[in-house]
């Protein structure tokens, strides 16, 4: 499994070096001034990023609103601690932007259970529309663990970048209200593309991502970057199934 996984990330990071290559020049030579265009540089290698991963069979989604991951667990934990990893290179690269994400606001422990209760509300209805039984999932318990790690860790990254550094630096410019609204939107609309080309499931992606783009955009407002990582990592582990070739 592991050499497998080996050769999965080997391949994945071949794919994505000349295009991240590209970003990561474009990020160097615009001037820190330049905050908005250097956030929406980092979303859009993030996009790249995440929409690679499903030609090259890494997950991959249904009109059924199913989501499935690769069933190599080792890749899975492998790409949640490489986005941790990205996280603390991001906070010594660009400590300009850091300073935008504001990790907890009010009670730690009200925001997490927030989070929690908000990633239920979203995953575990869809889990019983999925008809999800994991007792009927070959090796599901011993994926679920690794799906963990990515759940979290990678949605970790992708929240830090729309509700840390998007949503931050939005609550400048206006309300906190219309900065949580216009995250969210942008949230959606940065899987268009994986919705309307790579997959061609159209709306119903569009649809899901606005009302979780929404809603961990909400909960950030009101609790943090922290509870809204939680928010979107456990409604994306309620939802995700090992893919079974």
């Amino acid at each position: 499994m592991i050499t497998q996984g080996m050769l999965v990330l080997t391949h994945y990071g071949t794919y994505l070096a000349p295009g991240l290559a590209l970003f990561a020049l474009w990020f160097a030579l615009t001037p820190k001034a330049l905050t908005a265009l250097r956030i929406l540089i980092l979303l859009a290698a993030f996009v790249l990023m995440r929409d690679a991963m499903t030609p090259l069979g890494m997950w991959a989604l249904s009109d059924a609103v199913s989501i499935t991951f690769t069933a190599n667990t080792f890749v899975l934990a492998a790409l949640g601690g490489l986005s941790l990893l990205m996280i603390a290179v991001l906070s010594r690269l660009a400590p300009e932007l850091w300073r935008l994400v504001v990790w907890v606001k009010g009670q730690p422990l009200a925001g997490l259970a927030a989070g929690l209760a908000m990633g239920c509300l979203i995953g575990v209805p869809l889990r019983f529309y999925q008809g999800i039984e994991a007792h009927a999932i070959p090796g599901y318990w011993a994926w679920l663990p690794g799906m963990a790690v990515l759940a979290y860790g990678g949605n970790a990254l992708e929240e830090v970048l729309f509700r840390g550094f998007l949503q931050g630096y939005l609550e400048q410019q206006v309300t906190p209200l219309r900065a949580a609204l216009l995250s969210g939107v942008a949230f959606a609309a940065c899987h268009a593309f994986l919705a309307l080309s790579v997959t061609q499931l159209g709306w119903p992606v569009l649809l899901f991502t606005l009302i979780e783009g929404l809603a961990c955009a909400l909960v950030r407002m009101r609790f943090g970057v922290l509870a809204a990582t939680l928010a979107h990592g456990t409604a994306i582990l309620l939802i995700a199934v090992p893919y079974m070739a």
